[in-house]
């Protein structure tokens, strides 16, 4: 796979998660986070476990930890992220969620896993593009909503570098099967422990369950199956210069399906100035001509 055809694969991620922000608002406040996480990705794993069937007989004690420890993480993104769209536009919420751009690489500097001046570089340009898109009233942000929100970004950032260490020596079709897997018997635990009942408590409409398997098929099982994939061939900091994107994604989104994101948000000169600043930053980010010069002042 060319790093053209990864970065396209990678952008493919993003707007399925930037799309999801649509179903989730739709999703009833009575549908509690663990029923939530639990119909998502038991619906995603069994699509993946009847698919690749074949697969998992071939799985190795090695890749069931690696999927253990990513189903932790990602059980933890994704109920943190289901609290925090409750009280939080979705643009909003994508705008935190993709401040990643500047947890990933404050751990990979942390671990010393290579961070580049670009990279920083990069990094400062496309909050301050994620800024301008948003707009930056902080009054939008007093809310608990914020915190989750906040979570996540950092859940996440832990979880793209944890993916970046265990695709380059698992296979990537396993790693997400096994991992859905895992989320989906954590979440049914979770929400036994809340609600015995469990299926037989949730109210089944149309709109319900037309969310739930659009979630699970696109957000759930393709996504991660393709993040699988595409991070075996690149870094962390690619993954997470690509993800920033995801607020111009959401923005253009509530801008065509305002209905959708319940939202008054408009495309107006300021956004696109930030759409503009966050591409800069990406290109920034994904270079090496800083390191370059600095190599040749160096060796002079």
């Amino acid at each position: 796979m060319t790093k053209f055809e990864n970065n396209i694969l990678l952008l493919s991620i993003t707007v399925c998660w930037a799309s999801a922000y649509i179903f989730v608002k739709r999703l009833p406040d009575e549908l509690s986070a663990f029923a939530y996480l639990t119909l998502t990705t038991g619906i995603a794993a069994a699509l993946l476990s009847i698919l690749f069937f074949k697969q998992l007989r071939h799985v190795k004690k090695s890749t069931i930890l690696s999927s253990l420890v990513l189903s932790l993480l990602l059980t933890a993104i994704l109920l943190f992220e289901r609290e925090g769209l409750k009280s939080l536009p979705a643009s909003n919420a994508s705008f935190i969620a993709s401040l990643t751009i500047v947890t990933v690489p404050l751990l990979m500097f942390l671990l010393k896993s290579g961070l580049t001046l670009n990279n920083a570089v990069g990094a400062v340009v496309i909050v301050l593009g994620l800024c301008l898109t948003s707009g930056f009233a902080l009054s939008a942000f007093f809310s608990e909503g914020t915190v989750f929100m906040l979570l996540v970004c950092l859940a996440t950032a832990v979880y793209t570098i944890a993916v970046d260490r265990f695709t380059k020596k698992e296979d990537p079709l396993l790693l997400s099967v096994i991992q859905m897997i895992f989320t989906a018997f954590s979440g049914f635990v979770l929400w036994f422990a809340e609600e015995p009942t469990t299926f037989a408590s949730v109210n089944y409409t149309n709109e319900l369950l037309s969310s739930i398997f659009i979630l699970a098929f696109f957000a759930k099982a393709y996504a991660y199956v393709a993040l699988m994939f595409g991070q075996k061939y690149t870094d962390s900091m690619s993954v997470a210069i690509i993800a920033s994107t995801e607020p111009v994604i959401t923005l253009l989104l509530a801008v065509f399906i305002p209905a959708a994101f319940g939202t008054g948000e408009r495309f107006n000169a300021v956004s696109l100035s930030g759409a503009i600043v966050i591409a800069m930053g990406s290109v920034i980010a994904g270079s090496n001509f800083m390191t370059r010069k600095k190599s040749r002042r160096e060796a002079a």
